[in-house]
């Protein structure tokens, strides 16, 4: 029986482009989600779909029946991940994978504490071979959520980011590393740094839509207090407003600045810019 590719989040940002990009390379795919009848209904039979929810430990098995490969997406957003993601690390290793790509973020290694290194610790542990992915901010994030309806609505966005850079990534080319970890040799025991080619702050960004929207746009830097307000007031919960003020002084103390050589080093391209991005996507702030 051919051995199969799980895909984790395969209806996501990330894994939808690299169930495309695996299936362009003719490997036999298996798409984990909540509604596969509405997956399947999308993408036709060339991808078997399969009902998983990392809640429901009894779904484990039967996604992973047959499967060889795995790119794992465990709740990046949830500060207590480790909880669902350890039990279905092993069953993994009960049911005999043999590689898994993890995604987990930009500077996850310098925070013992942080649940996305719990689970890459209990990962390199499980005598599986792994590559860890560890992107910066997705270029994607500002096309949507309340940043692009800010955009849209007032022309201006606001965040607690201050004059900070960021070496924002495009997705796609996080899907394309991960198609090729996945599918070529060499990546075992790798860990990957992915950045963009360049590091911008927000001023620049709303220098760039400006140009591809022929409107102009404006970043506001907002303090603590005035971002804990604004996310509170679009609806997000105490506890995830916390979350992201912490991550935003992670910002500002320059932590997501770097630009690493890795995504040009696996591709063998530099990665996408941010104004072709822009480009691409400007109807997105019309």
């Amino acid at each position: 029986m051919t051995a199969r590719i799980l895909v984790l989040g395969a209806t996501g940002t990330v894994g939808g482009e690299l169930v495309s990009a695996l299936v362009r390379k003719g490997c036999a795919v298996r798409g984990a989600t909540r509604s596969p009848q509405a997956a399947r209904s999308r993408s036709g039979d060339t991808v078997e779909w399969v009902p998983f929810d990392l809640e429901r430990p009894e779904t484990f098995g039967p996604a992973l029946a047959d499967v060889d490969r795995v790119f794992l997406i465990a709740r990046p957003g949830d500060q207590h991940s480790d909880r669902v993601a350890l039990p279905l690390i092993d069953a993994m290793k009960t049911q005999g994978v043999r590689h898994v790509v993890n995604l987990t973020a930009m500077g996850t290694e310098m925070r013992e504490d942080f649940a996305l290194r719990k689970i890459e610790l209990y990962l390199e542990a499980s005598g599986m071979e792994f590559t860890h992915l560890r992107p910066n901010w997705f270029m994607q994030m500002l096309a949507s959520g309340t940043v692009q309806a800010g955009i849209r609505t007032t022309g201006t966005f606001g965040l607690p980011a201050a004059d900070a850079r960021i070496s924002w990534i495009d997705a796609r080319d996080i899907s394309a590393v991960a198609a090729q970890a996945l599918t070529t040799a060499g990546h075992a025991g790798r860990a990957y740094t992915l950045t963009g080619p360049e590091a911008l702050d927000h001023h620049q960004i709303a220098r760039v839509l400006s140009g591809v929207t022929g409107r102009e746009i404006r970043y506001l830097p907002l303090d603590e207090d005035q971002a804990r307000g604004a996310l509170g007031a679009a609806g997000f919960p105490p506890e995830w407003v916390e979350r992201l003020i912490t991550f935003y002084r992670l910002i500002r103390a320059g932590f997501c600045a770097p630009v690493s050589p890795d995504v040009a080093a696996i591709l063998g391209r530099p990665p996408a810019g941010f104004e072709r991005f822009a480009a691409e996507h400007a109807s997105a702030w019309m």
